[in-house]
């Protein structure tokens, strides 16, 4: 049997004395477990006593080392300014906005100077340096810029302390001003948007089209017929503001003040319904001459008016006109033709120089993966259309020359044309422009032409239909199928009903009769009364960048504008 050393250890609770714990472990209470029991109050002292040898010398030594930050770090020792950058944006009118400079040192200090302040730009509110700032006070100070002064706003403003601390507050804007002048409505108004599409066009005609911009830059064009005082006004406005932003109203936008307006009023009750106010943006008021005008910054706009950023500055009468605003710049130094010493007619073309965003908005009509344009264009004048190719010549100046028709087929080109009566349409068009973007997007084109003649009646489960012969089977085949191009339809019924089928074939029936097959069956029986016309449809896109509106009154009037289309092979790929 193993015999196994031990010992046995006395616990100090439970009723148990233990001899070797120190006398001083007698003195803590208020823990689990203690105060001992009585018999403990008698345990013997340990056999050793314990000796204090505090406080422990050392040899001294230096040792180098950092201070180590903290969060007090962050708000103490220091001068905050708020706000420590402040953007203006365009400046209109007079601003005030107000600055807080608080002392975050625990000891007074005391602002010797205050530098950075440039014509236009004042600073109120306290005493001029030198100024107490007491121990942990915040002080305020009203900044309040006026539209004297330089075009660019850019300026650092520093408050220079006795204890070398220099905070400093940055403003930057733009000021611009009002473009009261009124044009002669009589030669109307010029849009332009201009988008920009980069194309990569393979020999096939195939493209790889990408946007370069995210909005299309804006100009307007105008004739402007002044005389007298106004004329006088405009020579010094151009001479010393030619080369600066304006604050452009748009005139088409133009409508009247439904009630009077008091000086310090924060909101105005007008017509926002397909009106280009943008939170934000400008807008201008003005009265029957181009003076007086103001111009305030939009905050928020529902569907009975806007709310303005700041009060106006002047009082103004019911039937005042308001006008959507937009910075702009003359493209060009405008040249004013002298109709006598009192009188200066002139063309004046502005750019934006902020972004021209709008709602893009593409036909809801779809036909394989594409919207179809289903707008019938305006015919007030006659429109053009003609056929493209991508033809390759080798031609050495000497014998016959070399053709190659890269892409093997023709892409049609046509003209559209709009007439936009009123804000709703004009703003309809505006839309779909943004959803066009230029030559970016691609959508499906009828003729709106009478291009097939139906002789025979359909049923609704009918493949084909019988035309009149134009030899389509003849030249509307490459390689026994349907050209592209020439393959899709549109039939519309005068009711206004309209079917996009693909042609899938095409038999020769006799000399007046032509048989196309399509691809799917109309869904209802018609006949040929009911058919209004047969037209083309062919994909296309834009065949350019910029297109122009062209105002004859204002937005509740007409405008006119019009583009080409060209053909793409997009659904081919």
């Amino acid at each position: 049997m193993s015999v196994l050393l031990a010992s046995h250890v006395q616990s100090p609770v439970a009723g148990q004395v233990n001899p070797h714990l120190s006398a001083d472990l007698q003195l803590f209470s208020g823990i689990v477990g203690w105060p001992p029991p009585s018999a403990l109050e008698q345990s013997p002292a340990p056999d050793v006593e314990t000796v204090n040898t505090w406080p422990v010398s050392a040899t001294r030594r230096s040792v180098a080392g950092i201070r180590v930050r903290s969060y007090a770090d962050d708000f103490y020792y220091r001068v905050h300014i708020t706000p420590r950058r402040l953007n203006l944006g365009n400046v209109a009118s007079t601003q005030a906005s107000q600055i807080t400079v608080w002392n975050a040192w625990f000891v007074p200090l005391t602002l010797d100077s205050i530098s950075g302040l440039e014509p236009g730009v004042t600073l109120s509110g306290q005493s001029n340096p030198p100024v107490l700032y007491p121990a942990l006070a915040e002080l305020s100070y009203d900044l309040g810029i006026d539209t004297s002064g330089p075009s660019n706003i850019d300026l650092q403003l520093q408050w220079l302390f006795d204890n070398g601390n220099m905070p400093g507050l940055r403003v930057t804007g733009t000021r611009i001003v009002p473009w009261g002048f009124a044009p002669n409505w009589n030669k109307g108004i010029k849009e332009h948007l201009a988008w920009a599409t980069d194309i990569l066009q393979s020999p096939t005609a195939a493209e790889q089209r990408r946007a370069l911009r995210l909005s299309p830059r804006r100009e307007f064009t105008a004739t402007m017929l002044l005389a007298e005082r106004d004329r006088q006004r405009l020579d010094l406005a151009l001479f010393a503001w030619s080369g600066q932003v304006w604050a452009l109203p748009l005139w088409h936008q133009i409508q009247g003040l439904q009630a009077p307006l008091l000086v310090d009023a924060l909101r105005i009750d007008c017509d926002t319904v397909d009106r280009e106010f943008t939170v934000g943006g400008l807008v201008i008021l003005q009265g029957e001459t181009p003076l007086p005008v103001e111009v305030a910054e939009v905050l928020a706009i529902d569907g009975t008016g806007i709310d303005l950023a700041r009060e106006l500055q002047s009082a103004w009468a019911k039937g005042s006109r308001i006008f959507p605003g937009q910075a702009a710049r003359l493209t060009e130094q405008p040249k004013l033709k002298r109709i006598s010493d009192t009188a200066d007619e002139l063309v004046v073309t502005f750019i934006g120089v902020e972004a021209n965003d709008h709602p893009a908005v593409l036909p809801a009509t779809m036909y394989r993966g594409f919207p179809v344009l289903e707008e019938r264009p305006n015919e007030s004048k006659d429109l053009s259309h003609t056929l493209q190719r991508l033809q390759l010549a080798l031609d050495n100046g000497t014998g016959i020359a070399q053709i190659t028709d890269t892409a093997g087929r023709a892409f049609p080109v046509r003209q559209h044309r709009w007439l936009l009566d009123g804000r709703a349409q004009q703003a309809a068009f505006r839309s779909l422009l943004y959803g066009l973007e230029g030559r970016l997007v691609a959508v499906w084109l009828p003729t709106h032409a009478d291009d097939l003649t139906l002789l025979a009646d359909m049923s609704n489960v009918q493949l084909s239909l019988d035309i009149a012969n134009i030899d389509y089977a003849r030249f509307g085949l490459v390689d026994g199928a349907p050209a592209p191009g020439r393959r899709d339809i549109r039939i519309e019924l005068r009711d206004g009903t309209a079917f996009h089928r693909r042609i899938t074939g095409a038999t020769e029936i006799d000399a007046d009769l032509e048989r196309l097959t399509i691809d799917s069956a109309l869904g209802v029986a018609i006949n040929t009364n009911q058919v209004l016309r047969i037209s083309w449809l062919f994909l296309c896109r834009l065949d350019q960048d910029g297109i122009d509106i062209e105002h004859l009154t204002d937005a509740e009037g007409v405008a006119l504008s019009d583009a080409i289309f060209k053909g793409v092979r997009d659904d081919e790929l």
